[in-house]
């Protein structure tokens, strides 16, 4: 394997956690961790970094062993993650099973947050920040300016790695039991 690709990919998984195998641009480092996946176990290993192989996904992780080094999502940065997630599922099982990436409009993005009735509506800035990350981190890619409802992003597979469903099943029971509590005091 050359060095150089091998530093780059190494670089690449670091700052963004993930390479997505379905990205034109991503697809030879996908493969060359897949034909060199023991090598790139033990660079990883030793700095303390697990690397995951999603094959289904075709997606490379990398996860700190300790925890550390999470990317911390403001509270709405969060919220329309989950939402991308649900909305790739929705959209991944309505389509062909052999589609990896799915494009979605703005608009229904917005129709999904709308639902949700929360104090902070849907604005261009919080859009244009929270695609910023989600782009930096290999989890969506905006193929339009988000200046208007009918631009289109496209969602990666890795969106259904970035929170583990663990926390996604932690949060939902803790809301659950607040929803209890109130339904009780009201």
């Amino acid at each position: 394997m050359e060095d150089q690709l091998r530093e780059e990919i190494a670089g690449d998984l670091l700052s963004h956690c993930f390479i997505v195998g379905t990205q034109e641009n991503q697809r030879k480092k996908y493969y060359e961790v897949l034909n060199n996946e023991e090598e790139f176990r033990r660079i990883f290993d030793a700095v303390g970094y697990e690397m995951i192989l999603h094959k289904n996904l075709k997606v490379v992780q990398l996860k700190n062993k300790r925890g550390q080094g999470r990317v911390e999502l403001k509270k709405y940065e969060s919220i329309l993650l989950l939402l991308l997630r649900m909305l790739y599922l929705e959209k991944r099982e309505s389509l062909e099973s052999t589609q990896e990436n799915i494009i979605l409009r703005v608009e229904e993005l917005i129709e999904e947050y709308d639902k949700l009735q929360l104090p902070r509506k849907l604005d261009q800035d919080m859009l244009t920040k929270a695609v910023r990350t989600f782009r930096k981190y290999h989890l969506a890619l905006p193929l339009d300016k988000l200046n208007d409802v009918s631009a289109r992003l496209l969602i990666f597979p890795s969106v259904m790695l970035a929170l583990p469903d663990a926390l996604i099943e932690e949060a939902y029971e803790q809301t659950k039991e607040q929803l209890t509590r109130y339904e009780e005091v009201g």
